[in-house]
């Protein structure tokens, strides 16, 4: 069963992810409600500014646009690139505007529109799916714990150990096998991450494990409370 604190964790992922959707969402009507409102013109490229240093190097072009009334307004795209060869010094384009106030411009392109609330968007929903599925998965594992010793199906099965390497940290979990004599398939269960080998506790020991019979790979719980907590 996952500790307190990965279970905070994850439920900070998940707030964290519904927050950024909130905030893109907020982001793309703003984004609507100045097309709606613009006007459509051609601007050109007037110059290249370069933002940041080193391999953080973006490069933005400045804009330059007349309205119907002959007066000139200028403003600086909000998305950089990586290249300074995207624009051209003196290349047209088109740019959007507010009739009420000019200096409210854009160019008129899907990355410079949307680009910042459909990658936030896209991003925020990705964690909040993440968070919201391991917040999920604890709940439910701490359901079938609760739940299944009482109503499932009990087996008792040998252990091996399996370690899982990342580039932070060594962890290890108890691989259970047993073949269901009802369907004749051999069904795999692994127990939560665990951060020492416990090898040497489950030598001479069979696992207890809780399944519910209709559902088993899904459904199961393996008892590891033998095991001591690390200090």
């Amino acid at each position: 069963m996952k500790k307190k604190s990965e279970l905070l964790t994850d439920l900070g992922l998940f707030f964290a992810g519904m927050a950024l959707v909130v905030l893109s969402i907020h982001f793309f009507l703003e984004k609507l409600e100045f097309y709606n409102q613009s006007t459509q013109t051609e601007g050109i490229i007037i110059d290249i500014g370069t933002f940041g240093s080193g391999n953080k190097r973006s490069y933005r072009p400045f804009v330059a646009f007349q309205t119907p009334d002959g007066k000139s307004f200028s403003f600086s795209s909000e998305m950089g690139t990586n290249s300074p060869f995207d624009f051209t010094k003196g290349d047209k384009i088109m740019v959007r505007y507010l009739e009420s106030n000019p200096q409210q411009a854009r160019i008129d392109s899907f990355i410079e529109l949307w680009g910042l609330p459909s990658g936030g968007l896209f991003f925020g929903f990705s964690v909040f799916l993440i968070g919201g599925f391991m917040v999920y998965t604890h709940f439910h594992k701490m359901k079938l714990k609760k739940e299944l010793p009482m109503t499932g199906t009990h087996l008792q099965l040998p252990g091996r150990v399996k370690m899982k390497v990342s580039k932070n940290k060594t962890e290890f979990v108890i691989i259970a096998e047993w073949l269901n004599p009802a369907d004749s398939k051999v069904y795999t269960f692994s127990s939560d991450s665990i951060p020492f080998d416990p090898t040497s506790y489950i030598a001479y020991r069979l696992i207890d494990v809780w399944i519910a019979p209709l559902n088993p790979k899904k459904n199961h719980y393996m008892d590891l409370s033998f095991l001591p907590e690390k200090a």
